[in-house]
């Protein structure tokens, strides 16, 4: 894992929660992969701050990603980026400072995007990318809480998911509610 910030402080306890995520995914998924990069969209040329990528048949302004995946290219392995400051703008109401919380939250992301590794190398199929992207992000959740114990997995049944589930409703209806 290697961290790249332009004039930016991420949040405290960042990678070392990434890290933790990063342990827990069986090796045999992670093959080939060179790096995982934290960094800040606000640090990135304007050419790549602006613009738009192509995600599930849709353009998506680029202010909006929150991580992307490098295939292989040139003779240079895939490469995991994620863009810490845009994560942590999304969801800067809901309890960041929760270890518990902010391993959510930054684990959707970074697993997310191992699922486009994983759809690339190990168990490639003929399905939309980011669909199988998510596939593979919920089985190594479960996994990775799996290796946790009985009071991880139960607070996060019954304290975590819950909440994160209201937060993300009521961010929906204000967007929806600011769209009308």
């Amino acid at each position: 894992m290697r961290e790249f910030y332009t004039d930016y402080t991420p949040p405290r306890g960042v990678s070392k929660t990434l890290r933790r995520i990063l342990d827990r995914v069986p090796q045999q998924y992670l093959q080939g992969l060179d790096c995982v990069v934290l960094t800040n969209m606000s640090g990135q040329p304007r050419r790549l701050r602006l613009g738009k990528i192509r995600a599930r048949k849709r353009r998506v302004p680029r202010s909006r990603v929150l991580g992307l995946y490098h295939g292989a290219h040139r003779g240079k392995l895939p490469w995991i980026e994620i863009y810490v400051d845009q994560i942590a703008e999304r969801y800067k109401s809901c309890c960041m400072w929760v270890p518990l919380m902010r391993e959510v939250f930054y684990g959707d992301v970074l697993l997310h995007e191992i699922g486009h590794h994983i759809h690339a190398t190990v168990a490639p199929e003929h399905a939309d990318k980011e669909e199988v992207a998510e596939r593979w992000r919920k089985d190594l959740f479960r996994s990775a809480h799996l290796k946790r114990g009985w009071f991880y997995r139960r607070s996060m049944k019954y304290f975590v998911v819950p909440v994160v589930k209201t937060v993300l409703r009521i961010k929906l209806e204000k967007h929806v509610r600011k769209g009308l």
